[in-house]
């Protein structure tokens, strides 16, 4: 048999249901359907944004807790920034240039980008 919920506007509580009383309950199946949409257009966003494969936007997810990696993330490109004077775009960029670059090889790139820019400050 299938479900129907329906959102109480005044309580803001779900209410489950096998009878439909008004044109404010919808099959379970039809949310299910539509939340479906919703994830696979989100991941699919995520997957465009970062050139990953959707398999692999979706390990992610469930292996990371996605919060602690923005903040750390947002953390270890300051102190880059700081260390280099490149904004955090320069160094997305750098990270982004060359796919499973040895740490050598990122800190090389930062490096001459780095003198790169200061030589051009001074100049």
């Amino acid at each position: 048999m299938l479900g129907y919920r329906r959102f109480s506007r005044i309580s803001g509580r779900k209410e489950v249901s096998d009878m439909p009383s008004s044109e404010q309950w919808v099959p379970e199946e039809v949310i299910v359907e539509q939340l479906h949409g919703v994830v696979e257009e989100a991941i699919d966003s995520i997957s465009k944004a970062t050139a990953l494969p959707q398999d692999e936007v979706m390990r992610i997810l469930e292996e990371v807790d996605t919060a602690k990696f923005k903040a750390a993330s947002i953390r270890a490109i300051r102190r880059i920034s700081i260390a280099t004077d490149l904004n955090s775009e320069e160094i997305s960029e750098i990270f982004m240039e060359k796919r499973f670059a040895s740490m050598d090889d990122l800190v090389n790139r930062f490096r001459e980008k780095s003198k790169a820019d200061r030589k051009n400050l001074a100049s």
